[in-house]
Parts: C-alpha cells; sequence; structure tokens
C-alpha cells in the first residue's frame, strides 16, 4: 500500500512539473488537492509547497484555488460517508472509531458544532475523521463546505505564502532537482518494457536519445 502510494504521488509531482508553465497551472494544482483529499491518505502539503516552488509569483491563485478543490473533495467524502449512515460506518471503518483522531474530532464537533470544523480543516492535523463525524452527524451541507473552505483557504495561503519567501537560490535549486527527477522519471518510462509494450504499433515510445556506451 505504501508503494502504490508513493507511485500515486510521484504520478501527481509529475503532472504538476509538466504543468507548471501552462495558464492553466492553478486549477491543475486544484485538481491534484481533490485528488489527495479523495484519497484519504496523501498528503496534499507537500504537493502544495513543490507547486508554489515550480511558479513562486502564482501562490496566491495556487492557494486559491487549492483550497477549492481540497473543499470540493472533502464535499463528496462528507456526502459519501453521510450516506452510510451510522451502522454502515462503524463497519467500514472500525479503525477510524478508535482513533486519538476521532475522539477529538467528536469532542470538537460536538462541543462547538460546524466552526470547530473551520479550525481543524485550517490545522494540519487529519481532516478526515471530523468530516466522517460531521456526516453522519448531519451537519448542514452548505455551513459544512464553506467552513471547509475558508480552513482550507488560510492553511493552504500559508503555506503558499511560506515556499514562495524562500530565498531565489533555495528555490532555483528545489526546482532544478524537481526537473531532474521528472527528467528521471521520464527516462525509466521510456526504458520500462512493459511501457513499450503498450504504445501503439508503429510508434515509439518518447524519450531522450541514448549515446551508446562505450
Amino acid at each position: 500500500m505504501t508503494m502504490l502510494h508513493g507511485t500515486v504521488e510521484t504520478g501527481l509531482l509529475r503532472a504538476l512539473t509538466r504543468g507548471a508553465e501552462t495558464r492553466a497551472f492553478p486549477l491543475i494544482v486544484a485538481a491534484v488537492a481533490m485528488a489527495t483529499t479523495l484519497s484519504m491518505t496523501i498528503p496534499f502539503g507537500t504537493l502544495l509547497v513543490a507547486a508554489v516552488l515550480l511558479a513562486p509569483r502564482r501562490w496566491r491563485s495556487i492557494a486559491a484555488t487549492s483550497s477549492i478543490g481540497a473543499a470540493i473533495g472533502a464535499l463528496v467524502l462528507y456526502l459519501v460517508f453521510h450516506h452510510l449512515g451510522w451502522n454502515r460506518f462503524f463497519v467500514a471503518y472500525p479503525d477510524v472509531v478508535r482513533s486519538t483522531a476521532w475522539r477529538d474530532a467528536t469532542s470538537w464537533l460536538g462541543g462547538y458544532g460546524v466552526p470547530s470544523l473551520l479550525v481543524i480543516a485550517a490545522l494540519p492535523v487529519p481532516l478526515t475523521p471530523a468530516l466522517m463525524f460531521a456526516a453522519i452527524s448531519r451537519l448542514p451541507v452548505a455551513e459544512v463546505l464553506l467552513a471547509l473552505w475558508l480552513g482550507k483557504l488560510v492553511k493552504y495561503t500559508l503555506y503558499a505564502w511560506l515556499a514562495s519567501a524562500f530565498p531565489s537560490p533555495w528555490i532555483r535549486r528545489v526546482q532544478d532537482r524537481i526537473a531532474t527527477l521528472h527528467a528521471a522519471l521520464s527516462r525509466a518510462q521510456a526504458l520500462d518494457p512493459d511501457s513499450r509494450h503498450r504504445a501503439a504499433p508503429g510508434t515509439s515510445s518518447p524519450g531522450p536519445t541514448e549515446r551508446p556506451q562505450p
């Protein structure tokens, strides 16, 4: 499972690297934010920082669109959990209801309601248990969506601003490393026998031209 998550995260990073120079880059980051939220396991914070380092001048739009994408993904999960109901939820997620994060979420939401969901969404803590409890507690959908969006907007704006405020030489160094990683992944894909077999007849897999070894 860890290997699968690493592969997915690498694929998302590759998508960010390819789209960094396009006008639609903030929308691409928003799609990545939604995908990672739906996964419930892949952290988006590191991908957000990578996206800002790839386009530091666009950190505001990246933070804004990312918060919208993450909020939409969280709303989809909310509706899924809401549809499950208490009984099926406990059967489907027995480990969650025994976790410390679940106890904290139930305490916060039980005591303060929807505003506590905004605070949880803005903090670097797991959101899924709180989202699950909010869904099966039937909290108002519109209020939940607003709280999720505002919380994510606060958190992602802070992350993006900090990433964009790094010294320029450090940003260029990270950008070079990301570009190197992307190039290495592309070469590995080009040399993968399975990827060559999947290519259409009469076409060749894209990749750098290799020189013969002496």
